[in-house]
């Protein structure tokens, strides 16, 4: 038998293709690895710039949503006094949640380096406000403000304000908002040059649009003393039959009795007074008013002794110079009635007037018509007086609108607010009352378009009544206009806005950077009314 000799072949995977197989895999698991690592960055930085964009949007929403004073308010005083909740909506946050999370709010401004540094705020000014850096004053951490513009320097129509550590999803941010309302932002103001193009400061009100919360308006309508006149001319009638028949008796040569007068003609020359009044009970601030009419001193054109209002016992001086008996028919005082009362955490910060002008109160040194604010508790509010024009057929001539005068008067007490020399040097002082009026505007026919052209129908006096010692003094015409900071109103629609705003969102710390450039995530454009 033939034997066959086995051979075992004992070949296998050589050392170089191990290498090669492990580089091959090493390599191709790099690439993978780095696709990996590729993609999460991607999806990270997709995840930041959107947590960015949608806390930029929080904010751009909650600047719309306010009125400029009010928003300067809720950066320098972010929490309400009242709750301890924040003032921004987006937070939903209380006080200890703030100071835990480290969330800073406040308001910037520019110095002369072109740093941003915090604001002075009132409680930081040793009590003068003139120190006062911020944009709004508030003696009462935020409870009661008044709007502190720039209006001179580098600064002026420029505010900023930041928001640091704000954490929205997973990403933490600050925040760099930006208001420009200078002549370089695009900003423009309505002139009879401009009619086409500009934003008007100081709109006349839109009664649609107030808030019933923090605006208290009286609305004088046309005939709304003409149950009074009534009244009056009916006791004037009792009183003049009374003396008629006095000295005539049964006489049949006696002429005849007295008719009773109209009273759409007594009125034209009759005062009108409304006194209206700011009052603080328990915390609740009420608005109430009242309106006087004085007759005394017409005479019916043509008619006798006894068609006149001077037979009025009290010779104009209302009920206390009554002395020959009788009652004071020449007069009428209405009882105060309420027309606002502030709600809880809520704060008055307009008072809004609408009334019609009588063309007939026309004397510079006693007008007819005499409005009174007093606001002796020095409430900081922006009074609007708007004097009403009727419909196309009754608007006033400009002959009207130019004899036109009444007499308006503010009362405060600056003693109290620890002004006692206020009037050393008027124009350095600001009064609480803030007016705003076209009143010294011409509204008749002949102004339907363009201009308005400015006149002079106010005698306006700023007085001050130190309660505790029952002392006044005052300022009249041009520096009482500057003490109450007036500015006219006007009726053409504005074509702009005020300020651009801007809010940019960068990285965590960057604040304490300045803000650098590099920092800079995401912006978002767009504008506020002031």
């Amino acid at each position: 038998m033939e034997r066959r000799s086995l051979k075992t072949d004992n070949s296998g995977i050589s050392l170089l293709e191990v290498i090669i197989a492990v580089s091959i895999f090493s390599i191709a698991a790099i690439v993978l690895f780095q696709g990996f690592i590729t993609s999460g960055r991607i999806n990270r930085k997709s995840n930041l710039y959107l947590e960015a964009t949608s806390t930029a949007q929080n904010i751009m929403e909650e600047i719309k949503a306010k009125d400029f004073p009010e928003l300067s308010r809720d950066f320098n005083y972010p929490l309400d006094p009242f709750t301890g909740f924040s003032h921004f909506s987006f937070l939903e946050t209380k006080t200890d949640l703030i100071r835990n999370e480290n969330i800073g709010i406040g308001e910037l401004m520019k110095n002369n380096k072109g740093e941003l540094v915090p604001v002075r705020l009132f409680e930081h000014s040793g009590d003068d406000k003139s120190n006062v850096t911020a944009s709004v004053i508030s003696e009462d951490g935020g409870r009661t403000y008044e709007f502190n513009p720039r209006l001179t320097g580098e600064n002026a129509s420029k505010y900023y304000f930041e928001m640091t550590n704000l954490t929205h999803l997973h990403e933490s941010f600050d925040a760099l908002i930006e208001f420009d309302g200078s002549a370089d932002s695009g900003y423009k103001k309505k002139t009879s040059a401009s009619d086409v193009v500009g934003k008007n400061d100081y709109q006349t009100p839109n009664i649609a649009k107030m808030n019933t919360k923090t605006d208290a308006f009286l609305i004088m309508e046309k005939n709304w003393d003409e149950n009074a006149m009534k009244a009056i001319v009916s006791e004037q009638n009792i009183l003049a039959l009374a003396k008629w028949n006095e000295k005539y008796g049964m006489d049949e040569n006696a002429p005849a009795k007295p008719e009773v007068l109209s009273p759409d003609e007594v009125y034209e020359y009759t005062g009108r007074t409304l006194t209206i009044r700011l009052k603080e009970e328990a915390g609740i601030v009420q608005v109430d008013a009242k309106y006087t009419l004085q007759a005394y001193g017409y005479q019916k054109q043509g008619g006798t002794e006894f068609e006149t209002m001077n037979i009025c016992p009290c010779k104009g001086k209302g009920p206390e110079g009554v002395l020959e008996g009788g009652k004071c028919i020449c007069t009428y005082e209405s009882p105060y009635f309420p027309i606002y009362s502030t709600e809880t955490d809520t704060q008055l910060k307009n008072l809004y007037l609408f009334y019609y002008p009588n063309y007939h109160s026309v004397s510079g040194s006693n007008p007819l018509d005499e409005i009174i604010l007093d606001n002796t508790m020095n409430y900081p509010l922006n009074f609007y007086v708007v004097k009403q024009r009727e419909d196309d057929s009754g608007k006033p001539t400009s002959t009207k609108e130019l004899s036109y005068r009444m007499a308006l008067t503010v009362i405060e007490d600056p003693s109290s607010n620890g002004n006692p020399n206020w009037n050393t040097n008027p124009s350095l002082f600001d009064a609480q009352t803030k007016l705003r009026t076209n009143l010294d505007y011409n509204i008749s026919d002949l102004n339907d378009t363009g201009s308005r052209p400015k006149i002079n129908q106010m005698k306006i006096t700023y007085k001050a009544e130190n309660q505790k010692t029952n002392t006044s003094r005052k300022v009249t015409s041009s520096s009482a206009k500057a003490v109450l900071d007036f500015n006219g109103l006007d009726d053409r629609k504005s074509g702009d806005r005020i300020y651009t705003a801007k809010v940019s969102i960068y990285k965590q710390g960057a604040a304490e950077r300045q803000f650098p450039e590099e920092d800079l995530i995401v912006t978002l454009d767009g504008a506020k009314e002031n």
